[in-house]
């Protein structure tokens, strides 16, 4: 059940996105409380989550609005057995600095949950990975301290060698006032190209 204040956020931030929504998504016409909900894409690496958010217009009559959030998937193929290339893909994060939270040898995969941190990915910075909006012309990613899910596997490629799959999403915060308010970042593919550019390089030098 969603609170008066939960529900006043959603109406304030519907309002602002409706011009922009309201051509790609569904509306409902009964609407009994707030829900969210997730699940894998069957075979894929990446997520959905649909959310429902009520408005009311002007003559107080409330509309339910489902906003569906993709996390996208980055696949690039390498030239090198599964093994050599899971091998080298523990190498990559390691070359950038980003904590492994969650290691799965069966399943080859890699990643961390609950990555905070500013301004650069290792040598990428985070204005070039991720697009949190932007505050006077500066990107928020630039400034913003960022907690972040990346996560990263290997798997076969049915033609011969292998498969880098990354995806990456999170949200960030103003670190420099009070504002407690978090603000979606999507990723802009620069962090995911960084780690198949890594694994492919790790694996040609071995």
């Amino acid at each position: 059940m969603c609170t008066s204040k939960h529900l006043l956020a959603i109406h304030r931030d519907a309002r602002r996105r409706a011009p922009a929504v309201l051509s790609a998504i569904v509306l409902l016409t009964a609407v009994t409380g707030c829900a969210s909900t997730s699940a894998s894409k069957s075979g894929d690496f990446g997520t959905s989550s649909v959310q429902t958010a009520i408005i009311q217009n002007t003559q107080g009559a409330a509309t339910g609005i489902n906003m569906v959030s993709t996390t996208e998937v980055n696949s690039v193929l390498i030239n090198a057995p599964v093994e050599k290339a899971w091998a080298a893909l523990q190498e990559a994060y390691a070359t950038l600095t980003i904590p492994v939270t969650e290691l799965n040898q069966q399943t080859r995969t890699i990643g961390n949950n609950t990555f905070r941190v500013r301004r650069r990915i290792g040598d990428v910075p985070t204005m070039r990975a991720l697009d949190c909006g932007g505050d006077s012309g500066m990107p928020n990613a630039e400034t913003y301290q960022l907690l972040l899910t990346v996560k990263s596997r290997i798997i076969p490629n049915d033609a011969g060698g292998s498969v880098v799959q990354t995806t990456l999403e999170g949200t960030g915060k103003n670190a420099t006032t009070a504002a407690s308010s978090d603000v979606r970042c999507s990723s802009m593919g620069a962090l995911e190209k960084k780690i198949a550019d890594l694994v492919k390089a790790k694996v040609a030098a071995k």
